[in-house]
């Protein structure tokens, strides 16, 4: 059996919300400077009494989630012939903020970015506001523009954190830059004492994009020497492993987190059982089955019993196969498990059983092996002495380019006077 490749690690990267107390804050003299290296000079602020007024209430409201009673406020203050700059900036970040809650994506970005330029707001709201709309532009995937705000504020402010750096690396991954994601991901998670999952998500996909799968093994194992028994990265790990085609060590992996009662779940049981069918290994594949069964681990439905019963044949166990079979064909919606029964059903030499399995798999349809089905059908009616009906069968199966040749042999045998000889399994 081929094991398909499974899917790359998800992407979850989860960019940083809007925090109404920083964006809406206006200056105290006590706040303290989050920007001590700004190129940027505090400006004066100030605002009438009304402008004052209407914009802390709005901003009171929209900070209880109250936009529709906070917009005629902030409109009333921009509309006003004399309001101030200041004013203006302030009520222009409120507007951001009630537009992106309404989800008007355009003219969000539009008033966010109208309050930046104003150039009139404090410097901790002022370059709050211009990180803020590059993670705003990131997520409208507006990425070349994140890159301009993100350059900007850095240049400005003189800042570099570990999330500024996470949010750079997010934005090359989009912009399909893996290799500088990488790079500046691995640059987030060495600065930060706490790395955001989402950042090593961010990288392991990265590492995936450019088939670095030794790197991406090396970045989990780094992970797993803290964590070992962090199944999450375990399952990484062993995904990882997958994907290099190195099946023996993410059999390895996966095999010792079953030891120590870590993998719980059907699909991690049934990855492990197809890890070990794909390397050959077809008696450890089926006694993973059944240690899931057993344990009520694994619900054996029409997928766990038919995968049971191709491992138990490949192991030569003969009686766990048939079993299986039966229980998959009773699951069934097509005719493969019936067309497997009958199949381990002849070479077990049991041929009326065959022959109710096989033409049951003829009837239910969508077989993969329809040639070989009529094959095996025409044997058994040969070896039951019904030629007639040997025949019948073989001139079906030479309808199939997989199967005419051996159709075309068993019936000029048979027309020859030749008696059909029992062929041995194939393995």
């Amino acid at each position: 059996m081929n094991l398909p490749k499974l899917a790359r690690i998800a992407l979850c990267a989860a960019l940083l919300v809007f925090s109404s107390s920083a964006v809406l804050a206006k200056k105290s003299d006590k706040a303290e400077n989050e920007y001590p290296n700004a190129t940027r000079s505090e400006p004066k602020t100030s605002m009438s009494a009304s402008e004052s007024r209407d914009l802390s209430k709005a901003a009171d409201l929209v900070n209880d989630g109250e936009n529709d009673k906070a917009l005629p406020l902030i409109e009333k203050v921009l509309a006003g012939r004399k309001v101030g700059t200041y004013a203006q900036a302030f009520a222009q970040q409120l507007l951001g903020r009630v537009y992106w809650d309404q989800e008007q994506e355009e003219p969000a970005l539009a008033a966010t970015s109208k309050a930046i330029e104003l150039d009139a707001l404090p410097n901790n709201a002022h370059f709050g506001l211009m990180y803020q709309l590059a993670q705003m532009q990131v997520q409208t995937e507006k990425y070349a523009d994140a890159l301009k705000t993100l350059d900007r504020f850095k240049s400005e402010t003189g800042v570099e954190n570990p999330d500024q750096i996470a949010l750079l690396g997010n934005i090359y991954y989009r912009l399909e830059k893996y290799q500088e994601a990488a790079d500046t991901m691995k640059r987030a998670i060495a600065a930060s004492s706490e790395p955001k999952e989402s950042w090593n998500q961010i990288l392991m996909a990265s590492l995936f994009e450019l088939d670095q799968y030794g790197e991406a093994a090396k970045v989990i194992q780094g992970q797993l020497a803290k964590t070992p028994d962090d199944i999450k990265l375990i399952k990484q790990l062993a995904t990882v492993y997958i994907n290099d085609d190195k099946y023996p060590q993410a059999i390895e992996v996966l095999s010792k987190a079953k030891e120590k009662g870590l993998i719980t779940s059907q699909e991690d049981y049934v990855q492990l059982a197809k890890l070990y069918a794909n390397a050959e290994k077809p008696k450890e594949s089926a006694a993973t089955l059944k240690e899931g069964i057993a344990s009520g681990k694994v619900t054996a439905d029409y997928e766990v019993n038919k995968l049971l019963g191709d491992v138990c044949g490949q192991a030569e166990d003969e009686a766990c196969a048939i079993d299986a079979y039966q229980k998959a064909s009773a699951q069934s919606t097509d005719g493969n498990a019936d067309y497997q029964l009958g199949y381990m059903l002849f070479y077990a030499d049991r041929g009326a059983e065959a022959k109710v399995a096989l033409e049951r798999a003829i009837k239910k349809g969508g077989l993969r092996q329809e040639g070989e089905a009529y094959v095996i059908l025409g044997d058994v009616e040969s070896y039951s002495d019904n030629e007639a009906a040997a025949l019948a069968a073989w001139q079906k199966a030479q309808a199939f380019p997989s199967t005419k040749a051996m159709a075309d042999q068993r019936i000029k045998a048979i027309r020859s006077g030749v008696k059909l000889k029992r062929s041995s399994k194939s393995k």
